[in-house]
């Protein structure tokens, strides 16, 4: 008889000191994620960073060097299947057997979750539906397209009804529309059902998009991890404004101390830098400002992103 260990935690993912070593190259040096649960927790950071190196450690498909992984206040590989029960798993590279049906294939999957015949079926159709997929429920998997596929593997990793899923560049190969669609569907998984969900990708709006947190890997390193409002609270909006007379609205601005710099950008333009804790009073007085002065507003647009600054920044570029 199977005995599972019943701990209650805070953090669904906690990794303490997380090294990996391939002979003298260090891929991931003494990571220590804390992922907390219900959130969606964006793993941000450049190709070749050791974000799949992370995850594949994650899920027990890699030994760490040194360091410890606990998933539910388990170790990963003293408890994996108990673990891997309540977890599902997308790689960057999902795969899947090219002659079976996708219906087939997803109630193969779902078979093996432990669901009954009748309940591996229904479940199948219901996630074929989710991500998009109903209507070639009856296709060969070896006729979809890399899209198709990661749609698919994204329905596998949701067969057992996960309380945590991880996601490993799970929008790759998707289309803008798609990315849309799966994005909206992981961000409703956490809001309605609770899934804890980790999402490593190195496509910066995106994440920010559907994430609480976000940790931020480089050359192995977690160089920042918490909540996205706290991490770009020290961080500037950006706005670029068009009016008639950039030379006197830019005057008037700069007398607030909100506002930390004013550029001018071709004959009509100013580049605002902005206080974020402050940015909404730039939306409540440009109106009365250009009011005031009689100028025609031709334009007023965020550039950028508070969080890609973060990113940019803490990886070196900016």
């Amino acid at each position: 008889m199977r005995h599972w260990v019943l701990v209650m935690v805070e953090n669904v993912i906690e990794t303490e000191k997380l090294t990996k070593f391939y002979g003298e190259r260090c891929a991931v040096y003494r990571v220590n994620l804390r992922v907390p649960k219900g959130v969606v927790y964006g793993f941000l950071g450049p190709n070749g960073a050791g974000k799949s190196t992370t995850i594949s450690m994650l899920v027990g498909c890699l030994r760490p060097s040194y360091g410890k992984v606990r998933i539910f206040g388990l170790d990963v590989f003293k408890h994996r299947i108990e673990v891997m029960s309540r977890v599902g798993y997308l790689p960057e590279k999902p795969a899947a057997y090219r002659n079976m049906r996708l219906e087939e294939f997803l109630e193969y999957m779902g078979r093996l979750e432990g669901l009954t015949r009748k309940e591996a079926r229904e479940k199948a159709r219901e996630l074929l539906e989710f991500v998009g997929l109903g209507r070639l429920a009856v296709k060969k998997v070896g006729t979809l397209s890399a899209g198709e596929r990661q749609r698919l593997g994204f329905a596998q990793a949701l067969i057992g009804d996960p309380e945590l899923l991880i996601l490993d560049e799970p929008t790759s190969n998707l289309d803008p529309v798609a990315r849309f669609e799966i994005l909206s569907k992981i961000r409703l998984l956490a809001s309605k059902k609770g899934v804890t969900t980790l999402i490593s990708s190195h496509v910066i709006p995106e994440v920010g998009r559907v994430s609480d947190y976000v940790g931020i890997i480089n050359n192995g390193s977690l160089i920042a991890q918490g909540p996205i409002s706290d991490l770009i609270a020290q961080e500037e909006d950006e706005y670029l404004v068009r009016v008639s007379d950039p030379e006197r609205l830019a005057t008037r601005l700069l007398e607030r101390d909100y506002i930390l710099e004013a550029r001018f950008e071709g004959k009509d333009g100013i580049r605002l830098r902005v206080d974020v804790n402050n940015a909404h009073k730039l939306w409540v007085e440009l109106p009365e400002v250009l009011a005031e002065e009689k100028l025609a507003l031709y334009g007023f647009k965020p550039v950028g992103d508070p969080l890609e600054r973060l990113f940019l920044r803490k990886v070196g570029v900016a």
